[in-house]
């Protein structure tokens, strides 16, 4: 064995005997296969081998015989016996029939092992007699530990009790940046090799071995020549029939170091981000019901600096009550649908008592089988944007009903002429004729001034419905109604552009705001009106109608034959601050405030145009209808298909 040029392996015969032959000639080694297992044999009594490979993918007591068989042959004892077996539970068994390692049924496994064995019997101390009997153990140690690990990344050395390294392979030679004639000279330490601070936990490992033979694997340092230190994982064993020498199994920790300091780095980022975000971090175990949070949470839910409770009890009692069964059921459609978002809007008690209105969006954490089994999510305190979108909305309608306000005036004047013409015709009457005046003729005049004021009436309850600001509560609102009251308002603008066509089909109430809802068909209208050229009030047009629309909705169409919207414009149309008027004639909120509006109301809105032929623009809002449930939240008990108050934009996704 010692003379031979080219590592030499018997393959005795089996169903992995092939892939062991090939894989044997791909290494440049002298594969020898055996006819049978009395022809193996043979050939081991009569020839030079350095490994025995013994497929064991067949019956395990026939592999276990002949590891046995092989042992106590001839030359037996010179080799190392390379067991590929089909299955991990037979790894012990082989070992203590004699195998030196044991690999998985693939090549890559045998590869390993073929090339584990061949350094181990072809090192340049292999002939010396005293460290034959060691030489199975570290093979079998190597098999329980290095199994699935290529020999190129793992360091192994022998070492002795006094602190000298005996022998090593290649791997290790590089971690530690030593040359093998250091090593055959008998000049490594790996006592000197270890600097100072570790040197303690080094005593106490070698004291575990030499009296348990083995001890955990823990880490360390290598000093190398040029001064810089080597993080290294290391494993230590006691050679079988030694009392002070054993085998180290040693592993470079540098990129693992590298990585663990980079995910220190994230997560340090990480806690600096939360830290500097107003949200609230949340975390929710749904197998266990554990609700952990950012530090953010526990001060924004006032639960002090303790951690939060163990359910998510805590939390749903901080849910403003009207909410509840709303945001309950959106946490239930995110659970059980196959989503892996979800958005809730609700109110929640803060730690000072008060009532916050808050957005949570989250992601849904699914295993192989679709199933929910964690939650995560960022609540963010959104009552000031809230409030400033209100200001904003009622910003908006003012300067709608500012832009209306020569039309309102018109409105309210002819009804006005008429109501002080008729009073003093009523009043000069009296004075000239007394008891004598036509009774007929006051009354006349008098219903004629009725009508009038009933007319500025309307106007004004118009400009009331439109000009408070709201509470934002969403209820039934008759469409028919709303058009009326805009239309009341905006008709001496939109009559002096265009002719104006009114379709009102029968639709039922709508999940909406009045006021809003008015803000948006204004916007519409006013819109038209100032898309269409001058002086072409005859041929210009624009046109309003109503009607179903499947699924349970109602459609809403402000449609004018103006120049129409660009294409490259139509995609940002919705905007905030984007407009194509003047400066000075338009703030560019007037669409982003429609579309945030309809949106709430849990409705669509878009828009349809072609350069030349006018625009139209829709707005599909949802059927407000009774539920079954009569007052479990909303106004009247009512609510659209799936929302029953103020806040509809929640929507498990």
């Amino acid at each position: 064995m010692v003379g031979a040029q080219q590592p030499r392996i018997l393959i005795f015969p089996g169903g992995t005997a092939g892939a062991a032959q090939a894989l044997a000639a791909a290494r440049g080694h002298v594969a020898v296969p055996a006819r049978d297992i009395e022809a193996g044999l043979d050939l081991l009594a009569t020839q030079p081998l350095d490994v025995a490979v013994v497929p064991a993918d067949g019956p395990l007591e026939e592999a276990l015989a002949l590891c046995r068989r092989l042992r106590a042959a001839p030359g037996g004892d010179r080799v190392a016996v390379v067991a590929v077996a089909g299955s991990t539970e037979a790894t012990a068994a082989l070992l203590e029939a004699g195998a030196t390692a044991v690999a998985a049924a693939d090549e890559r496994s045998i590869a390993i092992q073929l090339d584990a064995a061949v350094w181990w019997v072809r090192r340049p101390a292999a002939h010396v007699a005293d460290r034959a009997p060691a030489e199975r153990a570290l093979l079998e140690r190597a098999a329980r530990s290095l199994r699935d690990a290529s020999t190129e990344m793992i360091g192994l050395f022998v070492w002795d009790a006094a602190g000298g390294i005996l022998d090593a392979n290649d791997a290790f030679l590089r971690m530690v940046g030593c040359a093998r004639e250091d090593l055959e000279a008998g000049r490594l330490s790996w006592v000197a090799l270890t600097p100072p601070e570790h040197r303690a936990a080094d005593e106490r490992a070698l004291s575990e071995v030499l009296k348990n033979g083995i001890c955990p694997p823990f880490e360390k340092e290598f000093l190398l020549p040029d001064g810089r230190r080597l993080p290294v994982l290391i494993a230590p064993a006691l050679l079988e029939g030694s009392r002070d020498r054993g085998v180290c199994f040693t592993l470079d920790m540098t990129a693992c170091k590298a990585a663990e300091g980079a995910l220190r780095a994230n997560e340090e980022r990480l806690r600096l981000v939360v830290r500097a975000t107003s949200d609230a971090f949340w975390d929710w175990d749904l197998s266990s019901g554990r609700v952990t949070g950012s530090e953010r949470m526990r001060s924004f839910y006032g639960t002090g600096g303790a951690d939060i409770e163990e359910d998510a009890m805590w939390w749903f009692e901080r849910v403003h009550p009207e909410d509840r069964d709303r945001v309950m059921n959106g946490l239930r459609r995110a659970i059980e649908g196959g989503g892996c978002t979800f958005e809730l809007w609700y109110r929640c008690l803060l730690a000072d008592g008060s009532y916050a209105d808050v957005q949570d969006r989250g992601i849904v954490l699914r295993d192989g089988t679709g199933k929910a089994y964690r939650m995560l999510g960022a609540v963010s305190d959104v009552t000031e944007r809230r409030q400033m979108e209100a200001r904003l909305q009622l910003a908006d309608r003012m300067a709608s009903l500012g832009t209306l306000a020569a039309g309102v005036a018109h409105e309210i004047n002819n009804p006005l002429a008429y109501m002080v013409a008729n009073v003093d015709f009523a009043r000069k009457e009296l004075r000239a004729k007394g008891a004598a005046a036509r009774v007929d003729a006051l009354i006349a005049a008098l219903d004629e001034a009725a009508e009038g004021g009933a007319r500025v009436r309307h106007i004004v309850s118009g400009l009331k419905t439109f000009s408070r600001a709201d509470d934002g509560a969403l209820g039934p609102v008759e469409v028919d109604r709303v058009i009326q009251l805009v239309l009341r308002m905006a008709q001496q603008q939109v009559r002096s552009k265009a002719r104006l066509v009114v379709e009102l089909g029968p639709v039922p109430p709508v999940h909406a705001n009045e006021a809003q809802l008015g803000q948006v068909i204004l916007n519409l209208l006013v819109n038209a009106a100032q898309a269409l050229p001058d002086g072409k009030e005859l041929e210009n047009e624009i046109r309003i109608t109503t009607a179903l629309a499947p699924p349970g909705r109602v459609r809403i169409e402000v449609r004018d034959t103006g120049p129409g919207i660009a294409p490259e414009l139509r995609s940002r149309i919705f905007d905030p601050f984007f407009t194509t008027k003047p400066i000075g004639e338009g703030t560019g909120l007037g669409l982003a405030i429609c579309h945030g509006i309809v949106t709430r109301f849990r409705g669509e809105i878009a828009v349809e145009s072609e350069v030349g032929s006018g625009a139209c623009f829709r707005v599909l809002l949802p059927v407000w209808r009774a539920r079954a449930d009569a007052g479990a939240g909303g106004e009247d008990g009512d609510a659209p298909d799936d929302a029953a108050d103020e806040y509809p934009e929640e929507a498990a996704q």
